[in-house]
């Protein structure tokens, strides 16, 4: 039972132990860029925040007339 449950933690400590990064670079009509970049760690609320983030500076530069360039896909 001891083994089972320090696998357990193990497995849950690793697995929740990484990075979330959600990133994007806009153009607008003058060539000038905008770079929406956010970096969190995964657990419960980090990567709910970190894309909030994220997706408010992308509306705001798509607002102000950015616009996504050809595979400006959101990576993660």
């Amino acid at each position: 039972m001891r083994i089972g449950a320090i696998a357990l933690l193990s497995a849950l400590v690793v697995g929740l132990s990484g990075c979330i990064t959600d990133k994007m670079v806009l153009t607008n009509d003058h060539g000038e860029t905008q770079t929406c970049e956010f970096t969190g760690h995964i657990g419960i609320v980090s990567p709910i925040v970190t894309h909030e983030r994220y997706k408010h500076c992308v509306d705001k530069a798509k607002a102000n007339g950015f616009k996504e360039g050809p595979g400006a896909a959101p990576t993660s």
